[in-house]
């Protein structure tokens, strides 16, 4: 029984060990259903104050106040009575790109912290204006994320897909016109850049 109770530990801590490494967390950030996000008017995106908007990134739903978003861990994400948040969230770019001539886009860098515990995850998201709504028409998460382009011609980002690699994998985002989002383009599978 002490030896099976031995090989069990010592699967559990390689399967732990083995999560940590490739990024993913036992507890992932809260993730709210998209009915409860209410959908945002918009006419000019690069009128809208995302440092205090509630506003959908990807599956995940930020609520920011004074450019801060908090989130919990517990059922549905909401804070028990005297709760500290688990995870923080900050904006730590904005900027407007024009892609086209009749799009502009606001690209946002969301920097997302489990401050009780550990990990944190980069969202790369951009939004613009369409039929009066906000839409999302780019959207890359990760724990490596770094934007190494953002301009009209391409939005790049790369990646460490493993940990120690001297390359990170990059991503080239182009603005496709048929779509009205940001496609990946279609750049060598072997594209990479140095640390």
């Amino acid at each position: 029984m002490e030896l099976l109770s031995r090989v069990l530990s010592i699967v559990l801590f390689a399967v732990a060990g083995s999560i940590a490494q490739t990024g993913y967390s036992a507890t992932p950030p809260v993730h709210f259903d998209p009915a409860q996000t209410p959908v945002l008017p918009c006419d000019d995106v690069t009128k809208l104050d995302f440092r205090n908007l509630t506003f959908q990134v990807g599956p995940r739903t930020f609520a920011f106040h004074e450019g801060v978003a908090v989130n919990y861990d517990g059922r549905d994400g909401q804070a028990g009575r005297y709760s500290q948040p688990d995870w923080k969230a900050e904006i730590e770019k904005d900027s407007v790109i024009q892609p086209v001539p009749d799009v502009v886009v606001r690209f946002l860098l969301i920097h997302d912290v489990h401050v009780t515990g550990s990990g944190w995850r980069y969202y790369a998201t951009g939004y613009h204006c369409s039929g009066g709504k906000l839409q999302e028409v780019i959207h890359r998460e990760g724990m490596s994320l770094r934007v190494e382009r953002l301009d009209s011609v391409s939005i790049d980002i790369s990646l460490d897909p493993l940990p120690g690699k001297a390359r990170r994998k990059l991503c080239s985002y182009i603005w496709d016109r048929s779509s009205r989002k940001y496609v990946l383009s279609s750049t060598p599978e072997h594209s990479s850049v140095r640390p």
